[in-house]
């Protein structure tokens, strides 16, 4: 759901940077040059080198605008040699501009003299004189990674190009040594030795590369590396070999200098440019793009052109204490509550409103306007925004280190980061901040050492400004029911009199079974009340929240057809309230259930109420059984989400590893594994998954750990276990 996780970027290329080539919007200044031969009088091979450029212009295409894309350059059917080196000369290859890419596709029949030498064959061509009449194929090549271009690309489709290797090995020691450190310099043959040209086949293969990056590579850079394009010509053969029954062997690079470097030659057709919605030090914690579309959408919770949408104005008490505390004296919130009961959102609001960028933009500035007005941070009251899931104190540290502006404390021991950093950060508050500064930590029971946070990182935080008064309780300002001061039990340790500390944490609710075992364990909660004895504690499950989730389910309900019912729109909220408990998870999954249905058969099934009454599970259950339409196999759908569920990090990538580990879980292979990935993601079922970024790919996992937990023990008991059979009209069969 949200970028910037703090995973390794681009080598080379600071945080935010474009990569070289490209402007801010990834778009590359570039040449493409095509030469083709072709066969007189053979109009089929004439169409087979129409379908390849078809592929390669698209791929490498001219964008609207002044100086975008590649501008294109092609020598079709060149008779002889000299038409060839004279093209050399006129196309300007050996002087491409150094801040433009180079492209060069060479199609072609050819063959490999006597010497080891690889030449095209031209329609005037002498096998018996090929150094005279033939054209020397690494000539082309030579021309271009010799040109002034930093990033330049040949792919050679011929007959055994793969022998262009040895010479061009001999030849490549003529460039500056510059040429091969500085730039990205790859030649890509498309055949081994002795083996025919790809006619229709590399074409195939080109294209099926082409769809692949698009959806299953999920990479999230502008460009790709030589190494991830390769291996999706790789991936793209194997699926043609394994459709048609073949042995091709499959492109491989035969010259390259900076395997893992993104080159400006390489377009990446997966990458979607993002809307920046805040900055990068919120990003973690704030809305998503999505999601404020969702809520600025009419159909999807708008009543009217004059409501901002419940995202904005909804849960207005929770709201405004959490505007309050990031306004108002230095101090630690900790916002708490079950699962699903909306933690989560309420902060990610807080941190949206706040950021100046949101702000800014003339897209949401009706809805920060009308929303009530004392729900509205003020702008730039938090400063930074992280999310603690999957990871322990080292990397949390770091995150809220370098948005910060800090840096490590180099006079401490390389070996201690975590010291390294605290010190840091020490220097950082010691050396005095303008105002006070609000650092949100979201989801720390979804840390992988919690205590370990609480006790190496946040503790320490509240301790670097130091105060005289630092253990008294601060005033709550403006409060309210449900927020409460935690009595001080000790000593509190000396708590920053310039920074705000907002901390996101699931607990169970006072009362309950769940509650009094985590008590006897000393829970995370009580963890965070023993550190931080003047906290100040606000839940998001309190008696209001009934009230909160009718109004939720009302709102997502306005844009269904049977909305104009207002009376029928008040009871589906009403009862949904009722069934779902706490959950706002549970209430989303209902109201969509609803939606869809047209709502009043529903409200008159008592089986869709005991599906409701058993949670997330029994939502899932008739979502399950409700995929028919989409022809996808139960058991390999429960496999491909419960596989996302088993994911470390931000989520599991789609490109290969989705695909392998619901194989291990369905103890099978799911033939046509990424068509069924796609249309899993267009189905309902979408909505049990939320998308974030890690290093460059786009990840996929359960939409909330509660979803995590239950597909983690998927089947269990009450539930359809769901194994084996297809499932059509509503049943398995």
């Amino acid at each position: 759901m949200h970028e910037d996780h703090g995973g390794i970027g681009s080598v080379g290329r600071r945080p935010g940077e474009p990569e070289r080539g490209t402007d801010e919007e990834g778009a590359t200044s570039g040449s493409l040059v095509i030469v083709t031969v072709e066969e007189d009088g053979d109009d089929e091979f004439a169409k087979v080198i129409d379908e390849q450029l078809s592929v390669v212009t698209e791929w490498w295409r001219r964008e609207s605008g002044p100086e975008r894309g590649f501008v294109q350059t092609v020598l079709r059917s060149p008779e002889k040699r000299r038409d060839v080196e004279d093209f050399l000369y006129t196309s300007g290859i050996r002087e491409t501009e150094r801040d433009e890419a180079l492209v060069v596709y060479i199609t072609s029949h050819g063959c490999v003299g006597p010497s080891g030498r690889h030449f095209l064959l031209l329609p005037d061509t002498d096998l018996e004189r090929l150094a005279a009449t033939g054209m020397p194929t690494n000539e082309i090549v030579i021309a271009a990674l010799d040109s002034r271009a930093r990033d330049v690309l040949v792919i050679v489709n011929a007959c055994e190009a793969g022998d262009i290797d040895v010479e061009l090995r001999t030849f490549v020691r003529d460039l500056a040594g510059a040429r091969t450190r500085e730039g990205t310099l790859n030649v890509v043959a498309t055949t081994a030795a002795r083996t025919p040209v790809l006619g229709r086949e590399f074409a195939v293969v080109l294209r099926s590369a082409y769809e692949w990056l698009r959806e299953a590579g999920g990479i999230t850079r502008p460009h790709l590396t030589i190494s991830e394009f390769v291996s999706a010509l790789e991936e793209a053969t194997e699926r043609l070999n394994l459709e048609r029954n073949l042995q091709l062997a499959g492109p491989r690079t035969v010259f390259h200098s900076r395997l893992t470097i993104p080159t400006s030659t390489l377009p990446n057709p997966g990458h979607r440019p993002a809307r920046q919605v805040v900055t990068p030090a919120r990003a973690e914690v704030s809305a998503t793009q999505e999601e404020l579309d969702y809520w600025l959408d009419r159909a999807s919770g708008r009543a009217s052109s004059d409501d901002p949408g419940w995202y904005f104005s909804g849960r207005q008490e929770l709201n405004r204490l959490l505007a309050e505390f990031v306004s108002g004296p230095p101090g630690v919130l900790i916002v708490t509550g079950t699962a699903a009961s909306g933690k989560s959102a309420v902060l990610a609001r807080t941190v949206t409103l706040s950021d100046p960028t949101f702000r800014a933009s003339p897209r949401y500035a009706d809805a920060v306007s009308k929303a009530p007005a004392d729900t509205v941070p003020d702008e730039g009251s938090v400063h930074v925004a992280v999310s603690a899931r999957n990871r322990g104190p080292l990397s949390l540290i770091e995150a809220i280190g370098s948005r910060l502006g800090c840096e490590r404390d180099g006079e401490q021991p390389a070996t201690d980061a975590l010291r390294q950093w605290q010190e840091g950060l020490r220097r950082f508050f010691a050396d005095g901040t303008e105002g006070t500064v609000t650092i949100v930590v979201d989801g720390l029971d979804e840390a992988r050492d919690a205590a370990a946070c609480v006790r190496d990182v946040l503790v320490p935080l509240t301790t670097f400004g130091g105060g005289p008064d630092s253990g008294r309780k601060l005033p709550i300002p403006g409060q309210g029911a449900g927020l409460r001061t935690v009595a001080a039990q000790s000593a509190p340790p000396s708590e920053a009199q310039n920074l705000r500390l907002l901390i996101g944490v699931r607990s169970s609710r006072p009362g309950t079974p769940a509650a009094v075992t985590a008590s006897g364990l000393g829970g995370l909660l009580r963890e965070l009340q023993a550190a931080f004895p003047t906290a100040r504690e606000v839940r998001t499950d309190g008696e209001g929240v009934h009230t909160d989730i009718e109004a939720y389910v009302t709102a997502l309900l306005a844009g269904a057809d049977w909305a104009p019912d207002h009376e029928l729109v008040a009871r589906a909220a009403r009862l949904v309230a009722r069934h779902v408990e706490r959950s706002f998870l549970d209430a989303r999954l209902a109201a969509q259930q609803l939606r869809r249905t047209g709502g009043a058969s529903l409200l008159e099934d008592p089986l869709w109420f005991s599906q409701l009454d058993k949670g997330t599970v029994g939502l899932f259950e008739k979502d399950l059984e409700e995929v028919a339409n989409q022809d996808l196999r139960m058991d390999e759908v429960v496999a491909l989400l419960r596989a996302t569920a088993f994911g470390l990090g931000q989520g599991i990538p789609w490109a290969q590893l989705w695909p392998a580990v619901a194989e291990t879980l369905l103890e099978r292979r799911i033939e046509h594994a990424d068509e069924k990935i796609g249309r899993l993601l267009a189905s309902r079922l979408a909505g049990y998954l939320t998308h974030d970024t890690e290093d460059d790919r786009v990840v996929y996992r359960p939409a909330h750990d509660k979803l995590g937990a239950m597909l983690r023990r998927w089947p269990q008991a009450g539930s359809t276990p769901h194994q084996g059979g297809d499932l059509s009209n509503g049943s398995e069969r």
